[in-house]
């Protein structure tokens, strides 16, 4: 039974196809979610990663706080996808490049158009899509947007 036990810790650390990304540089607060935004590097390939956060334990001011991406963007020059509840499920859709050339521009119309309520509810997340407070969401977009395209490198062309 103990070796048993020790296989399944194991797995359970390092056997599941989980995801952890960094929080990124830069940080918007929007109600009971957060985005970060990130320049990322993945081997050859890379660019702006969009994480939506939110805290799943207690909040920052708490003794014990933890905090969970429940979607990520990472609009990548040459793999460009996005995440599903990466913490826990990591499911991962890459977009076809022909059909959506600008993966950012099409991650801000998503949130322009309203459509993170159902993205989060379908991460596994029901109970924080409920809470959204799109208000704040949308007062929060220019800023976002306005960085993420800072942040996002020229293509060459």
């Amino acid at each position: 039974l103990g070796e048993v036990e020790a296989l399944a810790k194991e797995r359970a650390i390092n056997g599941r196809q989980t995801v952890k990304h960094n929080r990124g540089t830069d940080i918007y607060e929007a109600g009971n979610i957060r985005f970060g935004l990130e320049m990322r590097t993945l081997g050859d390939d890379g660019g702006l990663a969009i994480h939506v956060m939110t805290d799943v334990v207690g909040t920052p001011t708490d003794a014990y706080h933890e905090e969970a991406e429940i979607l990520a963007f990472d609009c990548f020059r040459k793999a460009p996808h996005y995440h599903y509840g990466p913490r826990y499920k990591n499911h991962r859709i890459y977009w076809d490049t022909a059909v959506v050339p600008d993966p950012l521009e099409w991650t801000l119309g998503v949130l322009k158009a309203g459509k993170l309520r159902p993205m989060i509810a379908a991460a596994g997340y029901p109970d924080i899509a409920d809470g959204l407070d799109e208000e704040v969401i949308a007062s929060l977009l220019p800023a976002i947007e306005k960085k993420a395209r800072e942040m996002q490198p020229k293509k060459a062309g």
